[in-house]
């Protein structure tokens, strides 16, 4: 009989082809994730481009799942040329690149020409992808008489969930991504060779084709309602997993398994119980409630053991896939469900799978439209899975075989519901950032927190002004930067434009909150900034405060684009480019950190112009040395400064680096107010952060260089949870020398000695770094210096002018046992502001320091009196630790306790 194995006298044949459609299912996602790296390293990450190849997979599938019947003799053609045009794609890639940006330069400037070429050569291999699982499903029929959609439908997905954990765990580490595409080729070759020779032999005949079966409208109805369900509740899971994992690629791979696997024991679990439409749904709609009962308890579990998982990177893997499991497999195997059990229902496979894959694929597109420009920019995340809730009811109830569970299984959701909606969820863990999550006293801390978000939602993603206790926080989808009011933004803009030969034009990738690029705009001639994020763009004007009002600068240009796209359309030249994207772990920043990207940044520059960047703890030791290895295969010299303990800026050029703007900055009155009034410091020092003269020099450990094909540095990142720099800071502060440093910039910008130790005292974690990574080396110089110390503290107090100033550097010389100087400085705070209560506090310790006993208790009582009336906290209670010695200090232990 047609459609039958010719000879079933050995098993060997009929466990074969299910292993033809495991290695198809692993080939087929594997595609999508590499194509989407693929062409955001050509053209960018924006959402109109990752929307273009979303909805180019799911149209193409949709399609070739439709006439996929009508190829029943082809498959092994098919999986051949879904190989064959992956390694077309590679070959033709540079001259693709070169069309696009060098022959027709005004399509590659037009961000919806680039997302329609995206589609453009996506759509072939979608359209022969969508062909294999109603192919595979039919040519299954001729070895099995039951169940066979379904029992294809779990080989694939659990084929393509293999694949989501292995192309990101291990392929594309081992391989990079073009040898991991030309392995997939191979593999796909393997099956097609392997499919032919089965058919060759008349061990596997073309399927019959049956006569068509007509669902009833209702029936396609309620599946396309399913379908859009099924889509905003895998993008809902995204978004929630970023939040609370991070936004990369790491978090996606986790989630996209767990979909698919979800899928694949979701046909399983449909043919074994015979799972129908209405029950299929039902588990949907369960595991929705589950999700919201369990939601905040799950992170919380995270949280706690997260600590003892990071010890091992696998096991920290195996933690966050609990995570995901935990809150998304329930609803991903009723979906998975929901297609087995309609072909259940109406017994046919070839062609009515092919038909239920489009209605599903289309309601997909569907789904992820409505997701992006409605619900996820009008509702809270918890509005948005009661309305998958919502949807699949729905859907539940226009199906006509639901009998009578649409009743009772809608009041029992809605008493699940409103239990989890009231008790259970807690919209604010949305806003703590997802580092808050690696320990369970973090997160404790937090929640205990009032959080107040300004919150703006844009297609995909989430920006907001979060307060916490009175302070601003910039957070973009699950990354909660440092409170808006750090100088520590501020200061890359300075130093880098202080280094730059010109001040004529600038490039910043990167605008976050503006603190950076609106510093570098106080300066240039024109200043462009790029960024990726269009929420941000539109709201940066909201954090004018902290970014000197950047929106209403003249000139300064804000452009909402990738980095690595710009890069290659504009025809301008730049004295400066400075990158302060966010970490090259997430998923659209990693590729601004290649040599790639570097090259092209180099095209863009002026010859003598400077490339600035950072690095910090977050990168780890074998990422520094990545980072390092990266920047000196494109770049001869490199200044490296503190910005904090375990954050640095990088400047690079070709060309010798010197301080040309150094007087531009100190003469800035912007500028010399911002650092006068937040951190009492004169503009001048800040080229006292200078670390090295000779970054590239410093000794490292051995690291690969950081591509577009073999991104090392954003696979270095996750594997090392408990990142430090503490390796590069010993190296570090073995090359330290202030002396040399003082030797070469002291007469381009002042630097001395006694300069350069007033300016670690007032960054005082740059003191407590610099004391650990040089050892003896501060106590030294305050010793041999301690004249040029004094001499720079008065000048400092005396230029800032201010009371907060006047205390703050006398207080600093009081923990240096400088106390003559102490009292004259802290007088003269209390001369401006009588009011002063620390001051007094102070002053009597420093008269208790000296055994003016007398003259300390009457300080004492004034200070304590003017507590009292103003009804303040009493004198020192809320000081760090009044008498507690800085870094390097000598001040003995008897000498710190308090007299009366």
């Amino acid at each position: 009989m047609q459609g039958q194995i010719r000879s079933l006298e050995g098993p060997r044949e009929t466990h074969f082809l299910p292993i033809l459609v495991l290695l198809s299912g692993f080939c087929g996602i594997s595609y999508e994730i590499l194509y989407a790296r693929l062409l955001g390293n050509l053209i960018g990450n924006q959402f109109i481009i990752n929307a273009s190849v979303l909805l180019a997979f799911l149209f193409g599938i949709g399609l070739g799942s439709l006439f996929a019947h009508r190829l029943a003799g082809y498959l092994w053609l098919i999986e051949g040329g879904i190989g064959l045009y992956a390694l077309l794609l590679l070959y033709f890639y540079g001259a693709i690149d070169h069309w696009l940006y060098s022959a027709l330069p005004a399509a590659g400037a037009h961000m919806y020409t680039a997302a329609l070429m995206s589609i453009a050569l996506l759509i072939t291999p979608a359209l022969l992808l969508g062909c294999s699982i109603p192919l595979f499903a039919g040519y299954m029929s001729t070895l099995r008489t039951r169940g066979v959609f379904s029992y294809t439908y779990a080989i694939y997905n659990f084929g393509a969930a293999l694949t989501a954990l292995a192309m990101e765990f291990i392929l594309l580490r081992a391989l990079g991504l073009r040898s991991s595409i030309l392995f997939l080729a191979a593999l796909n070759g393997i099956t097609a060779v392997a499919i032919l020779v089965l058919m060759k032999s008349r061990q596997l005949s073309s399927p019959h084709t049956p006569e068509r079966l007509r669902y009833p409208a209702r029936v396609l109805l309620a599946l396309a309602i399913a379908g859009v369900a099924s889509a905003v509740f895998q993008l809902l899971m995204i978004k929630l997993s970023e939040v609370s994992l991070g936004p990369s690629n790491e978090t996606f791979a986790l989630v996209l398994a767990t979909v698919l696997l979800g899928l694949a024991l979701g046909a399983l679990t449909a043919e074994k119980f015979c799972l129908s439409f209405a029950a299929a749904l039902t588990l949907v709609v369960a595991g929705i409630a589950w999700l919201l009962i369990v939601f905040k308890a799950s992170l919380i579990v995270y949280a706690l053991f997260y600590q003892a998982a990071a010890a091992r990177y696998l096991v920290l893997v195996l933690l966050k896939f609990s995570l995901v499991l935990a809150l998304a497999l329930p609803c991903a195997v009723g979906f998975g469900a929901v297609l087995p059990a309609l072909l259940l229902e109406y017994k046919n496979v070839s062609r009515e799978s092919g038909q239920l894959l489009f209605v599903s694929s289309m309601a997909n597109a569907a789904g992820f439209l409505l997701m992006a420009f409605v619900l996820h920019q009008h509702l809270s995340y918890r509005q948005i899975l009661i309305s998958v809730a919502v949807l699949t009811l729905l859907a539940l109830h226009l199906h006509p075989h639901r009998k009578r569970i649409f009743g009772g299984l809608s009041a029992g959701f809605v008493a699940l519901a409103v239990f989890g909606y009231t008790t259970h969820w807690d919209e604010d863990l949305l806003w703590i950032g997802y580092n808050n999550f690696r320990s369970a006293g973090v997160l404790k801390h937090q929640l205990e927190q009032r959080i107040v978000a300004e919150e703006f939602k844009g297609p995909q993603n989430v920006f907001a002004i979060l307060t916490k206790d009175d302070s601003p926080y910039f957070f973009i989808n699950g990354y909660n930067s440092i409170v808006l009011t750090s100088p520590s933004e501020k200061t890359p803009g300075a130093l880098s434009t202080m280094l730059s030969p010109r001040t004529d034009r600038a490039l910043v990738l990167g605008l976050g909150s503006g603190s950076t690029a609106g510093t570098v705009g106080l300066f240039f001639d024109h200043t462009d900034v790029v960024e990726i994020n269009e929420l941000v763009v539109e709201n940066v004007h909201r954090m004018a405060e902290y970014n000197f009002n950047i929106h209403d600068m003249k000139r300064v240009t804000l452009i909402h684009d990738d980095g690595i796209r710009f890069i290659k359309t504009t025809p301008k030249k730049y004295s400066l480019i400075l990158n302060t994207v966010t970490s090259p772990l997430y998923f659209s920043s990693s590729k601004l950190y290649t040599r790639d990207f570097l090259e092209l940044v180099v095209q863009r520059m002026e010859p003598d112009g400077v490339y600035a960047t950072w690095v910090d703890h977050e990168i780890g030791e074998d990422g520094i040395n990545i980072a390092l290895e990266t920047l000196d295969s494109v770049f001869e010299k490199a200044w490296l400064f503190y910005l904090r303990p375990s954050y640095f800026l990088l400047i690079c050029s070709n060309r010798p680096l010197q301080p040309h703007q150094f007087e531009r900055i100190v003469t800035n009155g912007q500028l010399a107010e911002y650092y006068a009034v937040e951190t009492q410091t004169p503009v001048r020092l800040l080229p006292h952060s200078i670390l090295s003269l000779n970054a590239l020099d410093l000794p490292r450990g051995e690291g690969p260089i950081n591509t577009l094909d073999l991104p090392a540095l954003e696979f270095a990142i996750a594997r090392a949870p408990k990142r430090s720099l503490d390796e590069f800071k010993k190296q570090l502060g073995a090359r330290f020398d202030p002396e040399a440093l003082e030797e070469s910039l002291g007469d381009k910008v002042d630097w001395s000695i006694g300069d350069f130790l007033l300016y670690i005292d007032l960054q005082r974690r740059m003191a407590s770094m610099l004391t650990r990574a040089t050892g003896p080396l501060i106590p030294k110089l305050l010793k041999e210096h301690q004249a040029e110390y004094k001499e720079a503290a008065l000048a400092a107090a005396s230029e800032v002018g201010s009371s907060k100033a006047y205390f703050k550097i006398g207080r600093m010389l009081m923990k240096r046992q400088i106390y003559d100087a102490a009292v004259t400085l802290v007088n003269r705070a209390l001369e401006i502001d009588p009011e002063y209560v620390d001051a007094h506090f102070v002053l009597a310790q420093c008269a208790s320091f000296q055994n003016h006993h007398e003259l300390a208790l009457q300080h004492s009582l004034t200070a304590w009196e003017r507590a009292k009336e103003s009804k303040a906290p009493l004198p020192g209670s809320h000081f760090a630790g009044p008498t507690e010695a800085l870094p390097g200090s000598t001040a003995m232990a008897s000498k710190g306790k308090r007299r009366r």
